[in-house]
């Protein structure tokens, strides 16, 4: 019987799951929360190259911001661009140039990860203002101020 009752809870909860997925209120939050988490490591990351400090955690900033890169495209779904988003609807109306800066972002913050690694700044300059440009460019166009 205990078995049956933990089934029935586990079904009813993945059910109560799925319905809160297809919810793009919920969807826009989980977006927020990822973006937030870029822009934190991005802050991050500025703070350690202009003041020189905590140069060892750049590395891992960096990485972190490249996995996340690599989710951005996918927090976009339809149906999430709900009024107190800032989303644009540029996103969904044009997807294949919202698609071409996604790839801009992931290519800019993999480079940003390689050169972290390397701990050479005349590679880790150019990479942040890569990958900052890649930011500001998505912005502009698919991001309401």
């Amino acid at each position: 019987m205990k078995q049956f009752v933990n089934g029935v809870l586990v079904s009813a909860c993945l059910g109560f799951g799925q319905f809160a997925l297809a919810d793009g209120e919920v969807e826009a939050q989980y977006r927020k929360s990822v973006m937030k988490s870029v822009g934190g490591h991005m802050s991050s990351m500025g703070v350690i190259l202009k003041n020189q400090v905590h140069m060892g955690d750049l590395v891992m900033h960096a990485r972190d911001l490249a996995g996340l890169a690599d989710i951005a495209p996918e927090v976009f779904p339809e149906g999430s661009n709900i009024e107190k988003s800032k989303a644009l609807p540029a996103i969904w109306e044009n997807p294949v140039e919202f698609s071409k800066a996604m790839d801009r972002f992931i290519e800019a913050a993999e480079g940003m990860a390689t050169a972290a690694s390397t701990e050479d700044m005349s590679e880790i300059g150019p990479a942040i203002q890569a990958l900052g440009g890649s930011c500001k460019g998505c912005h502009d166009d698919f991001k309401a101020e």
